[in-house]
């Protein structure tokens, strides 16, 4: 059973959320500066484009399903 596309949005969001967070906190730590740490953080935020189109195409592949 595939997910809805609003299922699918959700999931790339908060997926997205954990990934900006984890790298602002690694940002900070390793460079010292919240300046070093928002330029990771934006630069985590792009992928969310190309994680959902990522899970729809999944949704569609059939290998490995019940």
């Amino acid at each position: 059973m595939a997910d809805k596309k609003i299922r699918s949005v959700a999931k790339t969001f908060s997926w997205r959320l954990f990934i900006f967070i984890y790298w602002v906190i690694f940002g900070y730590i390793f460079t010292g500066s919240f300046k070093g740490a928002g330029i990771l953080g934006l630069g985590s935020i792009i992928p969310l484009f190309f994680y959902y189109f990522h899970e729809r195409i999944w949704n569609k592949v059939k290998w490995g399903l019940n």
